[in-house]
């Protein structure tokens, strides 16, 4: 009598649930619906953590966690940055956003159509803002994007020596260009809704964007100062070269703001951080109390809260449902 060959299709249900819990990289998920329509359908019923972030590197080579799998995205040579879901690529002020699971494709304005934006003079809670006139000729360049909503996307940019906000309607054909002089915007979040900035001495604002009633162009209709940092501690380490990131992130519905520290050396003629040679790494992390405007310093990311940091998205996701080790902090520099 021959023996009944069981399929891998005849696995129950719940039994193939318990496999995809296990399976915290994005690919593996893959891999997994695509071994037969059962196990397809298997993938879609169950409702499963988000997986693990995806390091994604210049030139569009990207690693998965756990295994440090490393894949090569198409385009890859246009490959700019990521925002959530969203990939960026730029190429010859050409910029456009692709959805990295359903691979909708947003166009956003060429980098170089581009206006000042009607902006406030003064900042609420704050002073009279420095106003840096707007070289229209200069080449703009993006440094890190973020999807608000639907119609509204909002970066970093750099115009000649100026870093500063720019925001743009999805499909658009301008961005509008803040010309306020932050002291070197160095990131931006979405966070409760809210559209948030902060700048090199740890200063928190809040930005209200709107819709011009008149023309239709977007403008900041609102500045405020929601949290006056107190300055950086100052250190000096003879022999050392200290390389300042720093870097904004959501954790459990808190805002946290995380100052990474370099100590490394250069050889002799040297000038720039790409040729440090790094000894040592350090993180500070301090949590925003919106009730008493201030940043309070934490001792720990939390002991189930992993962070992953990088100057153009960070996030945080909670360690024990990829059975991962806490309070550990992942970056790319």
């Amino acid at each position: 009598m021959a023996r009944y060959q069981r399929s891998w299709s005849d696995i129950p249900p719940e039994l193939a649930g318990l496999v995809l819990l296990r399976l915290p990289a994005h690919s593996d998920r893959i891999r997994f619906a695509a071994v037969c329509r059962h196990w397809c359908a298997s993938a879609r019923q169950h409702q499963l953590p988000p997986p693990l972030p995806r390091f994604i590197l210049p030139g569009g080579t990207f690693f998965t966690l756990p295994h440090s799998e490393s894949f090569q995205i198409p385009n890859g040579a246009e490959f700019h940055s990521s925002c959530g879901e969203w990939l960026v690529f730029a190429c010859d002020d050409i910029c456009y956003l692709v959805d990295t699971f359903s691979e909708a494709t947003l166009k956003l304005p060429d980098l170089d159509m581009y206006d000042p934006i009607e902006e406030p003079d003064e900042v609420i809670n704050g002073h009279s803002i420095r106003y840096i006139c707007l070289d229209l000729n200069a080449t703009m360049s993006i440094y890190k994007v973020i999807m608000c909503s639907e119609l509204l996307v909002a970066a970093i940019v750099d115009v000649g020596d100026l870093r500063t906000l720019a925001v743009c309607r999805p499909g658009g054909d301008l961005w509008f260009v803040s010309a306020l002089g932050y002291d070197r915007s160095l990131d931006i979040i979405l966070h409760g809704g809210k559209l948030l900035i902060v700048d090199g001495w740890r200063n928190l604002y809040v930005i209200d964007v709107e819709e011009d009633s008149d023309n239709g162009s977007l403008l900041i209709s609102r500045i405020e100062r929601i949290i006056e940092g107190p300055p950086w501690p100052f250190r000096r380490f003879p022999g050392f070269l200290l390389v300042f990131d720093t870097y904004l992130a959501e954790s459990r519905g808190a805002l946290l703001l995380v100052r990474g520290t370099i100590y490394g050396n250069t050889p002799a003629g040297s000038h720039t951080r790409f040729e440090i040679r790094a000894v040592r790494f350090e993180f500070e992390v301090c949590e925003a109390d919106f009730q008493s405007s201030q940043w309070v310093e934490k001792r720990s990311v939390g002991d189930d809260q992993v962070l992953f940091l990088g100057p153009r998205c960070s996030k945080s996701v909670c360690a024990s449902q990829y059975n991962l080790k806490g309070n550990c902090i992942f970056f790319l520099d």
